[in-house]
């Protein structure tokens, strides 16, 4: 057999290898584009991690997400908006009510260890997490979709390193994600 034709076999194969429904397949299908205006495409992706509901909002504030991944409540605000719409950028957000149990120490070290995400106390000093999201000229549907899940990847260790480690060393119970 011909190299271009072993190629092609090995494709073949690797094709039939992989069942239909593997994340990639799943990926593919995510297809078409992602900006600030496209607040219902937005709640349509954030939706696949778990329920996500747009929320009313006022033209100062703009529009905002009210999601859950993984038992987590956050949201995913829109900023640089004109007239509370075609917003260039969104955040992603999750706190939770600290009651003393997380230290500027806990936020300053998560800062300097990990590149996504940027954890500060609030004014209240309740635990605050973020991730922000430039979509500018806007994003492929598949690019935002790879941002929602190192979204829920930072989530994840921002609750095992951060948040549980601080309701247990202050002889908390589990605590629970504020709600815009």
């Amino acid at each position: 057999m011909a190299l271009p034709q072993l190629i092609r076999a090995a494709a073949i194969g690797a094709l039939v290898c992989f069942p239909v429904s593997s994340p990639l397949t799943a990926q593919a299908q995510i297809g078409g584009m992602v900006s600030g205006a496209d607040i219902d495409r937005i709640t349509e992706l954030a939706g696949a991690y778990g329920p996500a509901e747009r929320q009313f909002h006022d033209i100062d504030d703009g529009p905002w997400i009210r999601a859950e991944m993984d038992d987590v409540v956050y949201t995913i605000s829109f900023f640089n908006c004109t007239e509370g719409e075609n917003c260039t950028s969104v955040q992603l957000r999750a706190w939770w009510e600290s009651d003393d149990a997380h230290s500027l120490m806990q936020m300053n070290d998560w800062n300097r260890h990990r590149r996504f995400g940027a954890a500060y106390l609030d004014i209240n000093d309740n635990a605050t997490i973020e991730f922000d999201v430039n979509l500018t000229g806007g994003v492929t549907a598949l690019n935002f979709d790879d941002t929602l899940q190192w979204w829920q990847l930072v989530l994840t260790e921002f609750v095992e390193t951060v948040i549980e480690p601080g309701y247990a060393g202050a002889g908390h119970g589990a605590g629970g994600t504020l709600v815009k």
